[in-house]
């Protein structure tokens, strides 16, 4: 699936949540209280953090192989498979799983150190 068509199934899951909003345009991405939680790459992927419960869920019925960008495991990340990305329902259950998790992580400074 290409990027555009993963961007327009992205913007549809944010705006099932009051006040997410898409931040980001090379890495379209949400964050809550300084944390990211959801992102879409340049590649397309499109990739939801979950809690260790919700990972283990995940890998019941998907992949859950660890999520790499820029030579860096990213913890706590599920890449969304395409089969999941064609059933927006479901994928809209997990990502409200994701936003759920996202608000339990404690707050993080936004504001760039000098």
């Amino acid at each position: 699936m290409d990027r555009d068509a993963v961007i327009a199934i992205y913007d549809r899951l944010i705006a099932q949540h009051d006040g997410l909003v898409r931040k980001g345009k090379a890495s379209a991405y949400t964050a809550m209280n300084g944390n990211m939680f959801s992102f879409v790459g340049p590649d397309g992927e499109m990739c939801i953090r979950l809690s260790k419960e919700g990972i283990a869920a995940y890998g019941a019925d998907y992949p859950n192989d660890p999520v790499i960008r820029y030579n860096s495991v990213m913890n706590g990340y599920v890449a969304v498979p395409e089969a999941l990305l064609r059933d927006e329902a479901t994928l809209a259950d997990w990502f409200a799983k994701s936003v759920i998790f996202a608000g339990t992580l404690k707050p993080k400074s936004t504001k760039k150190k000098n």
